[in-house]
């Protein structure tokens, strides 16, 4: 009995043995591969360019460039990441958009530095008096301009006149340059002048042997150079002949105004004003930007008008009140 009894007791434990080995086996391989699993989805989180962590105190998004080209899905997304920063940060009256015409006042904020000229003085353009300024970047691309011009064509003849006025000093000129109602077609009242923002400045044409002359016809002709490329350096031509009943002034040739690149591209490319321009871009987002291309540089530009302002993470890009409430962000990509 005992003999028969233990061969059948070792092959039931036998059996039993096999399917816990089993058992576990498929278990170990259950735990695996839900292991597997997880460590590849999170993973693929990490890696997916689609999916942008914000840092603690802003809120990030993926930003596709406006384009009417077929999506492409077997490349990775080219999206600008941005990253969303409230407005308070900024200042609506700061920057190379802002307005200012007879309908919108302004005051240059204390913010703003004042370069100048005379104490700058570059050897490339002079001046008409010893207190002409502009802010940091007008005079920097003045200078880039006037260096251009030179280089080119042997000498720059750009003579800078009336360029920062604070209302004083426009209200001074007003009722010095007002004598007939008509005269109010050209010139701004104190609070509503473009020569506030310290951006913009009227010119003359000076030659070697000391004359000097309005930029009217003739200057044009002489100054060819400068009417074809001061766009190239950020400068537009505030006053457009046939663009009064929108800026509030009839044409000015003479003054210029800094918005800086691509916006003075666009602006001049497409014969359009300030003010036109403004009201245009208002109709792109950071999800559909402008696109705007100058010789081999690709920018986009976008308007924010909420709480936020929507800026690149990683490229180089400017922002810009426009005196309006809202802002102006231009990527360089």
């Amino acid at each position: 009995m005992s003999n028969n009894f233990k061969p059948a007791y070792r092959k039931k434990k036998i059996v039993m043995s096999t399917s816990v080995k089993v058992i576990i086996i498929l278990l170990a391989v259950l735990v695996v591969t839900l292991l597997a699993f997880l460590i590849k989805v999170t993973f693929s989180k990490a890696l997916d360019p689609n999916i942008v962590y914000p840092p603690d105190d802003t809120e990030e998004f993926s930003a596709a460039p406006h384009t009417d080209a077929p999506a492409v899905t077997d490349e990775e997304d080219p999206g600008i990441k941005i990253r969303a920063v409230d407005k308070s940060k900024f200042d609506t009256k700061t920057g190379s958009l802002v307005l200012v015409n007879k309908d919108t006042a302004y005051t240059l904020p204390k913010t703003e530095q004042l370069v100048n000229l005379y104490d700058a003085l570059h050897e490339n353009f002079t001046l008409a008096t010893i207190s002409e300024s502009l802010t940091r970047d007008a005079y920097d691309a003045l200078c880039k301009m006037c260096n251009a011009y030179a280089e080119r064509t042997g000498y720059c003849p750009l003579m800078v006149t009336s360029g920062y006025r604070d209302e004083e000093q426009q209200k001074e000129f007003y009722d010095n340059y007002v004598v007939n109602e008509s005269d109010k077609a050209y010139v701004e009242l104190p609070r509503y002048s473009d020569h506030h923002t310290g951006l913009a400045f009227d010119m003359k044409l000076y030659e070697k042997d000391g004359s000097s002359y309005s930029y009217g016809r003739y200057a044009t002709e002489r100054a060819s150079w400068l009417v074809e490329n001061h766009k190239y350096y950020g400068f537009i031509m505030r006053y457009p002949a046939n663009k009064g009943a929108v800026t509030g002034i009839e044409g000015e040739s003479n003054h210029f105004r800094y918005v800086g690149v691509p916006h003075s591209v666009f602006i001049e490319e497409n014969n359009i004003c300030l003010e036109e321009y403004l009201t245009f871009i208002k109709n792109y987002t950071y999800t559909e930007p402008l696109k705007i291309t100058v010789n081999n540089d690709d920018y986009c530009v976008w308007y924010c008008g909420g709480n936020s302002v929507y800026i690149p993470k990683e490229e180089e890009y400017t922002v810009s009140g426009d005196n309006l409430g809202g802002y102006i962000v231009a990527v360089k990509l």
